[in-house]
């Protein structure tokens, strides 16, 4: 698997758990990345099929998926988290990276009209796409929760969390992220 973005980030993030005496299962972290982006490439590619309303459809599973990924991750990981915090900082990731994704959803939405295989490039578009989504989004959760540390992410407002967010993902190349996402889309897929 070419996953090295989401590799490197379980590393580190295990890598820092261990200074406080800590540690996860690095493939247990990968594989709900995976499973939610997986999970998730394929009920939205579903909705790829309607015509025109796929891909809004497609945000909102894309949407619901990273913010259950956040609480297994979180979970996982040892981080206590509420639901609340875990929804506000899902929204605020979601967010960001919809607005990288947005070309592609539009161009799924204007060729599902095309009969036949037009709305079979709509699936596959908008599963691809979503599945990258949810693959960017986990990568920014760990790498939050590196840069912050469990115990201070814990203690952190909605606002503070979202913007420490937002700061992840400014740092990001999202380019390279999702065609690293891409890549083991075609390997899991």
């Amino acid at each position: 698997m070419n996953a090295s973005m989401l590799k490197q980030a379980v590393y580190y993030l295990n890598d820092g758990l261990k200074q406080v005496g800590r540690e996860v299962d690095a493939m247990e972290i990968v594989d709900i990345i995976q499973e939610h982006a997986v999970a998730t490439a394929l009920s939205a590619g579903a909705s790829g099929a309607i015509a025109g309303v796929g891909g809004v459809i497609a945000m909102g599973i894309a949407s619901a998926s990273t913010i259950a990924m956040y609480g297994r991750l979180a979970n996982a990981i040892g981080v206590r988290l509420g639901n609340g915090l875990i929804r506000a900082l899902g929204s605020a990731v979601v967010a960001d990276i919809a607005a990288a994704v947005t070309a592609n959803l539009a161009l799924s939405a204007a060729v599902s009209f095309i009969p036949g295989v037009g709305t079979m490039a709509s699936v596959a578009l908008t599963g691809i796409t979503n599945f990258c989504f949810v693959y960017m989004a986990g990568v920014i959760f760990l790498k939050l929760i590196t840069a912050l540390g469990v115990s201070r992410i814990e203690t952190m407002s909605e606002a503070e969390l979202k913007s420490a967010a937002k700061n992840i993902q400014s740092n990001m190349d999202i380019k390279a992220a999702m065609k690293e996402a891409k890549k083991v889309y075609k390997e899991v897929g």
